[in-house]
């Protein structure tokens, strides 16, 4: 509920905007009126006020001087202007004093309707607006460990924004690590975990283990473990600063890690009855190169010894290239970035992201083309974000079959070019048919909206009442309306109601202040106002001509 209060030293206009807001139930409201300043500053001063109208020529204190004082004492509160002048120095100073609104008191009742009906949705967003910023300072706070967790993802997946700012975001996270200093890399692995173990107990697990870790590691280094999945981590290590430290170089730091590795493994195995594994690099890595090397360490982990139980191994880079010298490889992360892009950018419809990405994945097919198993890996990893899509709004029209036969052969193509053609040709159907979609939904949701209005000219006809009929956002129903039309929804209103005011007019013998209410007035003088207006004659004169064309 809010408190609307009204000030004129006209005892008329007091009372009948009183009794005007106390009568209509469309907006929450407690109405008090004050017939000077002085007794609105009275009642101010008794009793919160969300909402003020008043006018601005009052004597001895006028209207912008009252504003001014509720702005100083009562900053919340908004002030709405009514006044008798349309002069811009008069309408300058209020606004300047912060008042959200004016109104000259021959627009009528309506306007000032739709003035308070603003000041109430203002009042809402502020309300709203600082319980968000306190709820997500505590949120903030509470996060922090999963954004930082979030952003070392996006380095690990070769993110080069991420890394150019890579100062700045570790201090606006937190994170204790030095963006100007190489870091150490470990993989860890819980080889096996309890059958009976739930996914609560699998997360209290892998947290006991970074305790564990944290205990035998704090003395002289820096950790911050990422989780990748249930049974594997990421561990971010670098030496402790400053170098007063007994293990300040590189190679003492090593020592020390796999010392302390061996200590956390046997602690993990006794105490919690749970293998690791790990991997570590041999050298400490520039922040750039992070992505290559995690992706090489994954690969190790996954093959070969690395399918073993509690191993500890140093990953060197030489052997990488003593034993796969002929093995040419993508950079799966950067991939998997690319291909977890397609799929949002299809799914929010942004037409121009997913080409550039999707050109970016062909042209690297491209480069590969003598490379089979490179173009084979790319093909197949496209395939299933295009046929899940197709599957779901695709239909016969746009040729369904001839393209799903299309995408699952490899072989229906005779080189990269030709499928490079195949799925930007079919990214753009897709577009096309979900902008159709788009459109017919965009329709089907103006002419909802225009039912609406016609069907209930006489009742609550806010963007917000609108909004909640057709269930979407009064603000983006708005721009909606807009955008697919061309014409704003409170003309579309006006013009309805004038449209059927004039019908009864001519057609009917109702009396004037029953057409008044029928389209929704709430006063007969506002609508001979709006009227007159529209059309250049009242009522009354606009029935009597059309009455003589009819006989």
């Amino acid at each position: 509920m809010n408190r609307l209060l009204i000030v004129d030293d006209e005892s008329i206009i007091v009372n009948g905007l009183v009794d005007l807001f106390v009568q209509q139930d469309m907006l929450p409201l407690e109405v008090y009126g004050a017939h000077s300043a002085a007794e609105a500053l009275k009642l101010l001063s008794q009793i919160r006020m969300d909402i003020v109208i008043t006018d601005i020529g009052m004597p001895e204190m006028d209207g912008l001087e009252l504003q001014k004082r509720i702005n100083q004492a009562w900053p919340q509160c908004k002030v709405i202007i009514l006044t008798g002048f349309s002069e811009f120095q008069y309408i300058r100073d209020a606004l300047r004093n912060q008042g959200i609104d004016y109104v000259l008191k021959g627009e009528g009742d309506e306007v000032i309707f739709k003035a308070v009906e603003k000041a109430i949705e203002l009042n809402k967003e502020e309300v709203k607006m600082q319980e968000l910023i306190a709820q997500a300072g505590k949120q903030l706070r509470q996060t922090i460990p999963l954004l930082q967790k979030e952003f070392l993802q996006h380095i690990l997946q070769g993110d080069l924004y991420s890394i150019s700012r890579l100062a700045e975001h570790f201090a606006e996270l937190q994170i204790p690590l030095h963006a100007d200093h190489p870091v150490m890399l470990v993989l860890v692995r819980v080889d096996s975990f309890r059958e009976e173990y739930s996914i609560y107990d699998r997360n209290l697990l892998v947290y006991s283990i970074q305790n564990v870790a944290q205990e035998y590691l704090q003395s002289s280094l820096t950790l911050l473990p990422v989780e990748l999945n249930p049974s594997r981590m990421l561990w971010f290590i670098q030496p402790k600063i400053p170098a007063s430290n007994p293990f300040v170089t590189w190679a003492d730091s090593k020592n020390f890690l796999m010392g302390s590795l061996e200590l956390i493994q046997q602690t993990c195995k006794d105490l919690l009855g749970t293998p690791l594994s790990f991997i570590l690099q041999e050298r400490p890595t520039p922040w750039p190169r992070v992505s290559d090397v995690y992706g090489q360490c994954t690969k190790w982990m996954s093959r070969g010894l690395g399918l073993g139980s509690e191993f500890l191994w140093v990953y060197q880079e030489k052997e990488e290239k003593v034993c796969e010298p002929k093995l040419t490889s993508l950079n799966d992360n950067h991939l998997g970035k690319q291909l977890d892009q397609l799929r949002l950018y299809l799914q929010n419809g942004q037409k121009e992201n997913f080409e550039t990405v999707l050109s970016d994945i062909l042209l690297t097919g491209s480069d590969h083309a003598n490379e089979p198993r490179i173009e084979q890996e790319i093909y197949y990893s496209l395939i299933p974000i295009f046929l899940s899509h197709m599957n779901r709004y695709f239909s016969e029209e746009v040729g369904y079959h001839s393209n799903i036969n299309k995408l699952t052969s490899l072989e229906a193509h005779t080189s990269w070019g030709d499928i490079t053609d195949f799925f930007k040709e079919l990214s753009s159907a897709i577009f096309a048919e979900k902008k159709v979609g788009m459109e017919h939904e965009e329709n089907v949701v103006i002419n909802k909206v225009q039912k609406y209005i016609q069907h209930h000219l006489d009742g609550d006809l806010s963007l917000v009442r609108i909004g909640d009929v057709v269930g979407h956002n009064s603000k983006y129903l708005s721009r909606l309306y807009k955008k697919s039309t061309g014409e704003d929804l409170s003309s579309y209103i006006s013009r309805t109601k004038l449209v059927h005011a004039q019908t009864m007019l001519q057609e009917t013998s109702l009396k004037i202040y029953e057409i008044s209410s029928a389209v929704g007035f709430l006063s007969e003088p506002y609508f001979y106002r709006f009227f007159r207006k529209a059309t250049g004659m009242t009522p009354q004169e606009y029935r009597e001509i059309h009455s003589v064309d009819r006989r």
